[in-house]
């Protein structure tokens, strides 16, 4: 194949060249001025391009000044034309390439203007922040008003507690940094690590921590423990099976020391039967009991506020009771009272069914030692360790009357109520009539009625004091004034010699006495005519 020798360029192909290259550079200086105007700053990078360009083109001409020729000629004429048609169009492309870097810069600001935060708690949204530090800043505040909310110890991890969810937030309420608190103090659910009691296998309560739970039982046991030198424990503790374990649970469920302590000490609900004793009413057995009228009508649908009680009758009642039952076993030494006991002796002096007390009886005092088991404070067991008796008891003794019992009517006879002297007699007396025998003798003894009859008044009597009257027929009446007690109801019969009253000093009286009047048809007459 036969060689082509290239030719060197000639004088005038050169001088051509380099009028195209000046060309060049002054569209690259016209460019860099229009991109100066619009892209600023930007400018200065197009410049070094430019100024690249310039330098590459520098080299290329000296290659091309050896080896160029027609053919390269008549493509960098070509060049030249395809940067003639790139020179129109440079200035739009420009102002394209700025108007759409604004445009995306300004979405990329407006977007993050209105992109905030949702934060949560384990998975439960609680509200907006602009800033996660917004939540993460307080978490340790959050806790400590938690902690004195609840009384129990809380601790937000913000690495597993605590999720951020970025939003688009336009219009919606961005919480500050207090209604962040006030979110995180009012959530009853979070969730805590506390500890729970069980008796028996049954939840009681769940405190914050195992010691809370400890002392809450030591203080149950306490209230139940005497302090006292001569009671010694051998056994404190629960009838129950106690455990304490950890519980996962929301802080509303968890409660206080006291909270926990009250529940267990009268959180249970027991049904007790009180029966009516003598001399009672509604007002003072709702008294005993501890319990308003109307509880006590809920909880007896039969019971009317007028009704009358009668000895016997039974009412239910709920009362609070503890959930759990503290035993306790003590060795106590204590003073225990030895009850006398009733002698029973005969007498023909008195009448049938009369009683009365020759001797008082008087209970002896013995020094016990013994072990004693209780629950929740009640002894359900006692074994008797050692027994001293400190004093004897005497027995009390009892005459009761064999007598035969009189007619319960008048004899027309009378006996003397009081059988001792007469120390004031029937007549004047210090000015005025003094219309009875006064019949001296200690308080309490026995007055007789002088003759059968019915009893017409028995009560308070004017200046008489406590007053017996009596009725013995064939216009004859007696009267027994100042007594201490009375044994007689009116309307009630009785016999010659029974017991109607006791002596006493009630009324005007000088002293112990018995003041005794007889009146015939009405008329006062002097007793010591008839006894």
């Amino acid at each position: 194949m036969a060689k082509i020798k290239l030719k060197k360029p000639q004088r005038k192909d050169r001088d051509l060249f380099i009028d195209l290259g000046a060309g060049l550079i002054n569209v690259t200086d016209e460019i860099l001025d229009e991109v100066g105007e619009i892209a600023g700053d930007g400018g200065e990078l197009i410049i070094d391009v430019a100024a690249g360009a310039v330098k590459l083109f520098d080299n290329t001409a000296d290659i091309i000044d050896w080896i160029a020729g027609k053919t390269f000629i008549l493509a960098a004429r070509k060049v030249h034309d395809g940067r003639m048609k790139l020179h129109d169009y440079r200035r739009e492309l420009i102002k394209l390439f700025m108007i759409a870097l604004i445009g995306g810069t300004a979405i990329i600001a407006t977007f993050a203007l209105v992109t905030d935060y949702e934060y949560a708690y384990n998975g439960r949204t609680l509200g907006l922040v602009r800033d996660q530090q917004d939540v993460l800043e307080i978490l340790d505040l959050v806790s400590e008003e938690l902690t004195q909310e609840y009384g129990s110890s809380i601790t937000i991890n913000p690495e597993t507690d605590i999720t951020f969810t970025p939003v688009f937030s336009y219009g919606k309420e961005i919480d500050d940094a207090d209604t962040v608190l006030k979110r995180f103090t009012y959530m009853g659910d979070i969730q805590a690590q506390a500890y729970a009691i069980y008796a028996d296998g049954e939840l009681l309560a769940v405190v914050e921590s195992e010691k809370i739970a400890e002392e809450v039982l030591d203080k149950v046991l306490d209230n139940y423990l005497e302090n006292d030198d001569n009671v010694e424990y051998e056994y404190a503790g629960f009838a129950e099976e106690i455990e304490i374990e950890p519980y996962n649970t929301s802080l509303a469920n968890v409660t206080s020391k006291n909270a926990a302590y009250n529940k267990i000490k009268s959180g249970g609900q027991q049904e007790v039967t009180y029966e009516v004793v003598a001399g009672d009413t509604l007002s003072g057995i709702c008294e005993k009991l501890d319990v308003s009228l109307k509880e006590l009508q809920s909880m007896n649908d039969d019971l009317d506020e007028n009704d009358t009680l009668h000895v016997g009758d039974k009412f239910v009642i709920s009362q609070e009771v503890p959930l759990l039952t503290v035993e306790t076993v003590e060795v106590s030494t204590y003073a225990e009272k030895i009850k006398y006991e009733t002698e029973y002796k005969e007498s023909s002096s008195y009448y049938e069914g009369e009683e009365y007390v020759t001797r008082a009886g008087k209970n002896g005092k013995a020094r016990i030692t013994a072990r004693i088991t209780r629950h929740n404070g009640k002894i359900v067991e006692k074994e008797v360790l050692k027994e001293k008796v400190i004093t004897e008891p005497v027995n009390k003794i009892v005459v009761k009357g064999t007598k035969k019992v009189p007619p319960k009517k008048g004899t027309g006879t009378f006996i003397r109520p009081v059988n001792v002297a007469v120390y004031s007699g029937y007549g004047y007396r210090w000015g005025r009539m003094h219309y009875g025998i006064d019949l001296s003798c200690s308080i309490g003894t026995p007055i007789h009625a002088a003759d059968g009859g019915t009893v017409t008044y028995a009560g308070w009597y004017y200046s008489y004091g406590y007053t017996v009257i009596i009725d013995h027929g064939g216009g004859f009446t007696t009267l027994y004034a100042h007594c201490s007690q009375l044994n007689v109801n009116v309307g009630q019969k009785v016999f010659q010699g029974e017991t109607i009253a006791l002596v006493g000093n009630t009324g005007r009286s000088t002293g112990p006495h018995c003041h005794f009047e007889i009146k015939k048809n009405g008329v006062n007459v002097n007793p010591s005519n008839y006894v």
